[in-house]
């Protein structure tokens, strides 16, 4: 098993890799990284647990949660964390291939771009016409311009974007703005665990300059509830992930009951953290209790990266992984529009229990097919977009790179 900086070679024979994933446009890429998959599942979960977050939230009058749910449940918006998480690990994982590149950074910019943009175009038009005919609403042209560049967390009191649940799209696009900086002065873990204390540290700066300007209390609290910086340290935690599975990988192979044993432990420490931060016990000397729950997210991708426990990573979870985005989009419009239809089922069902559980599984049924569909016909042919334009541009210079050398 080699090791090249930045990349993970797995033995073929571990479960919890698939097969390569799509090569690059670039010719110039030999192999690209494999798809791991505790981490498609675990973005296949956190798309879940926001979905169950917003049916109670969404619905008019909100869903009525059985108690025993109610802890859980509420919290839904630890998925978001998850996602962060995930996300700065992923561009860890991948970015070394798209080095073997003519221009890494350019193969990086529009694969993000075509990525996230082509659904999210999507949304904002479909919000548009849903708002126009249910609510009698309009955007503002600025509002949608802002929505359309990715810039509306510079905005207060607009952060949260018009669009439902895209105000993580905000902040994520900021955040691969930022990535190529982060990644090229983040080598190890120790320099990731440099970035989280900074990120930290960042936070807090800008909270205390935020509390000295002359702007509302409106505009201060959307700050401090929205801003970018304020969710840099859970992409932090997610790049001290990458260094530690880095190693962590060829180690499980080699002694896989060691691994197991370990993994379990880190789960079920994760999930003991977890829920001790919904009970209020503490944060582990953490400033925000994001950053704790991002800490117990951390555990769980470390735990599910040497034991993949079949309950959590399966195929099924696994697809939800593959179409999460088209979920975490497609979720809030469904669950507002399946709300009569929640009320008739908590009103002919006895139990609480089983009309909620009765309203998540509904949901899922009619999520996963439609995001599934979403995925295949706006998301894949936005990605082969992307890869066409780097191969467009590789082509027009080998053209014209030539023709300007022989002119100087």
């Amino acid at each position: 098993m080699g090791y090249r900086r930045g990349t993970m070679t797995v033995p073929r024979c571990a479960r919890h890799v698939m097969a390569n994933t799509t090569s690059s446009a670039s010719a110039a890429t030999s192999r690209s990284a494999m798809r791991l998959d505790f981490l498609d599942a675990l973005r296949g979960l956190a798309a879940a647990y926001v979905v169950v977050f917003h049916m109670i939230l969404i619905s008019n009058p909100n869903l009525d949660v059985p108690a025993w749910g109610h802890l859980v449940a509420f919290n839904g918006g630890t998925g978001v964390t998850l996602f962060f998480v995930i996300s700065s690990f992923s561009l860890f994982y991948t970015m070394p291939a798209r080095e073997k590149e003519r221009w890494p950074w350019l193969s990086y910019a529009l694969h993000r771009f075509f990525r996230i943009a082509p659904l999210f175009y999507l949304w904002i038009v479909l919000t548009i016409i849903r708002d126009h005919y249910v609510y009698q609403a309009t955007h503002t042209w600025g509002m949608i311009l802002a929505s359309g560049s990715f810039l509306f967390n510079f905005i207060p009191m607009h952060q949260e974007g018009f669009v439902w649940a895209s105000w993580t799209i905000g902040v994520e696009m900021l955040f691969y703005v930022v990535f190529p900086f982060v990644y090229l002065r983040t080598k190890n873990v120790w320099q990731a665990i440099s970035f989280l204390l900074a990120s930290m540290l960042v936070w807090w700066a800008c909270d205390l300059v935020l509390s000295y300007l002359n702007i509302s209390a409106q505009a201060l609290a959307s700050y401090r509830q929205w801003f970018f910086p304020k969710f840099l340290p859970e992409f932090a935690f997610g790049a001290i992930a990458f260094f530690i599975v880095q190693k962590a990988l060829p180690w499980s192979h080699e002694r896989p009951a060691t691994a197991s044993s370990v993994g379990m432990m880190m789960l079920l420490a994760a999930a003991f953290m977890y829920l001790s931060v919904l009970d209020g016990v503490g944060y582990f000397g953490l400033p925000d209790p994001r950053y704790a729950k991002a800490l117990c997210c951390f555990l769980a991708v470390l735990a599910l990266s040497v034991r993949p426990v079949g309950l959590l990573v399966n195929g099924l979870t696994r697809l939800m992984g593959k179409v999460s985005y088209s979920m975490y989009l497609n979720h809030p419009t469904l669950v507002f529009f399946l709300g009569p239809v929640y009320r008739w089922i908590y009103g002919h069902v006895g139990s609480m229990s089983v009309a909620f559980v009765a309203s998540c599984v509904l949901t899922y049924a009619i999520l996963i097919p439609l995001s599934v569909l979403t995925y295949n016909l706006i998301e894949r042919p936005g990605m082969k977009l992307g890869k066409r334009c780097y191969a467009w541009l590789e082509r027009r210079y080998a053209v014209i790179g030539p023709i300007v050398q022989q002119a100087h």
